[in-house]
Order: C-alpha cells, then structure tokens, then sequence
C-alpha cells in the first residue's frame, strides 16, 4: 500500500511540475499558426510600421507589392521555402518589404525570381540541389494556382 501511495503521489507531482511546459508548448504552437494565418500583405505591412513608416503609408505601399491574388500563392510559396528548410517566413517577408519600401515590381510565378530571391537571403550562390528544391516548388505551385 505504501508503494502505491508513493507511486500515486509521483505521478501527481510530475503533472503538476509539467503541466506549464505542455501549455507553453501549446500556447507557442497556436502563436506560430495565427502568425502564418496572417495574409503576406499585412506582414509587410507590419514589418514596414516597425521600421518606422506610417501605418496608412505602410499599408499601401505593401497592398501595390502584394495583389489580393499573390497573397495565397505567396503564403504557399513561403510554406514551402519554410518547410523544405530553404529560408525562413521572417526572412522572405524582410525581402520583400525591402522590395516593396524601394517599389520595385516582382514576378512571384518566375523560376528566376525566386532564385534571386533565395540567393539574395542567403547571399550566396545556390547549389544544384537547392536548385532543383526551388524548380520543383515553383512547378507545384503553378499548378495549384494557376
């Protein structure tokens, strides 16, 4: 009986003592999620405001980068650089407010841009892998949205 008490009050003791580190981990899955929810547009936006432009200024300067079209293929686009390890999210969106602040025009649908793009982030020539990492997303990606 004593060692079921024991045994009892460890279990009890070790759900307690975790369960701060298990609604952290939650709390940040969630955070990340809502982050990657956000429209592409709107975190140029933000990242344009933190860097000291106007918000309005901001907005619109973002909005003539990013059509309501681009949006969605961009997000993807981002998912996949993100996912197969490529660049992150933060470094792509730092990119292109960069772009949009200097209001230069993108092609987001061309091969040649996002090779740019990724050599730009990385500042660095791309390697044959990553070359053919980057020509098999912008195919998958042509034909999901096009």
């Amino acid at each position: 009986m004593h060692k079921q008490n024991f045994l009892t009050l460890t279990l009890i003791i070790s759900g307690l003592a975790l369960n701060p580190v298990m609604a952290n981990a939650v709390f940040t899955t969630v955070s990340y999620h809502q982050n990657i929810n956000d429209s592409v547009s709107s975190s140029i936006a933000s990242l344009l405001y933190s860097r000291g432009l106007e918000q309005d200024a901001a907005d619109e300067i973002s909005a003539k980068l990013v059509s309501e079209e681009d949006d969605d293929y961009l997000k993807g686009l981002i998912e996949d650089l993100e996912g197969a390890n490529i660049v992150s999210r933060r470094e792509v969106l730092e990119y292109l407010s960069t772009k949009a602040l200097h209001k230069e025009n993108l092609d987001f649908h061309s091969y040649d841009h996002l090779v740019g793009m990724v050599s730009k982030i990385k500042q660095r020539s791309l390697d044959g892998k990553m070359l053919k990492q980057l020509h098999k997303i912008v195919q998958n990606n042509k034909q999901l949205f096009v």
